[in-house]
């Protein structure tokens, strides 16, 4: 199909699926189109960095076709066919780790998605790079004076940049019908400091074989963070006043 009829049939069945599922709350928003296409959709500003992020960095699956109707964005990619369960899943997610950790950075590069938008980790949530150093001084102020007295504050300024994923679940590494390692959810994929891609390693002891392909087993600040992560749970305000930075 032309591109006109395949922006025609994205539309149809996305719509579709939205209407079937808009009751469910644990549906994604994403199809497949036929066996050729697998489409996700949904609001620019969130797939925006997700397409860039995916267009820099992918070996496959290749975004095809990416187009904006009625302000809903749609990116459109190759469908993979994955194996089920492979064997060697384990081996292969901290291959594709240290892979991710090794791509080189981009011109002009900030912290997060290659494209920009909000930076994705299991600790913290901040829209630009200038607010992340302030984010964790406020941090380390909520501590308490015992806790102060027991861990550091944490510094990332010099510190290793490198690309990572976030989220480490099974379900964002694959392995396709050709043998081939396939990254998945590029939308938790972004520039972090090595301190935050240690923490996300410290969180599952199944992971310490990664943190230790890349140099990151006992990160000093891994205290610290812990600490941090805690306390922002506990506070209402995620921003801890780094809106006002300039």
């Amino acid at each position: 199909m032309n591109q006109a009829e395949l922006q025609t049939a994205v539309i149809a069945e996305c719509t579709k699926h939205k209407e079937q599922n808009s009751q469910n709350a644990d549906s994604r928003a994403c199809v497949d189109i036929g066996t050729e296409y697998f489409v996700k959709y949904g609001v620019r500003r969130d797939l925006e960095p997700e397409r860039a992020t995916q267009d820099f960095i992918f070996t496959h699956a290749q975004i095809v076709h990416h187009f904006v109707d009625q302000r809903t964005m749609y990116l459109v990619m190759e469908r993979i066919k994955l194996q089920e369960s492979p064997p060697d899943l384990a081996a292969r997610a901290q291959k594709a780790v240290k892979w991710l950790s090794e791509v080189p950075l981009p011109p002009n590069y900030a912290l997060g998605p290659v494209g920009g938008g909000r930076i994705c980790h299991n600790a913290f949530r901040v829209p630009d790079v200038e607010m992340l150093d302030r984010y964790m001084k406020n941090a380390y102020g909520l501590l308490s004076v015992t806790a102060r007295q027991k861990v550091s504050p944490v510094s990332v300024c010099g510190e290793r940049l490198m690309f990572t994923q976030s989220d480490m679940d099974d379900s964002n590494f694959g392995v396709d019908e050709h043998e081939r390692t396939v990254l998945m959810d590029f939308s938790e994929i972004g520039l972090l400091p090595e301190t935050f891609v240690a923490y996300t390693l410290s969180s599952d002891n199944n992971l310490s074989p990664i943190a230790a392909s890349l140099g990151l087993s006992g990160n000093s600040n891994l205290a610290s963070m812990a600490a941090t992560a805690h306390c922002l749970g506990m506070v209402s305000d995620p921003k801890l006043g780094t809106s006002t930075c300039t």
